[in-house]
């Protein structure tokens, strides 16, 4: 599974990549975020991404 987002003044997107991930919304002081867990190999890593700051996220399988 593959999740490419398409972030403000970027040409290329972010990618993750992972046997499964996970896109949430998370609010933390007041500023909100999407928080991207991916899983890769029964280990998982995640990151917050503020939500301003995403213009697109798409999905490839």
């Amino acid at each position: 599974m593959e999740v490419h987002i398409f972030l403000k003044g970027q040409k290329e997107p972010v990618v993750y990549t992972g046997d499964r991930i996970d896109v949430l919304d998370f609010e933390m002081n007041g500023i909100k975020y999407k928080q991207i867990r991916y899983f890769r190999k029964g280990f998982s890593k995640s990151e917050l991404v503020e939500e301003n700051l995403i213009n697109k996220i798409q999905n490839k399988l």
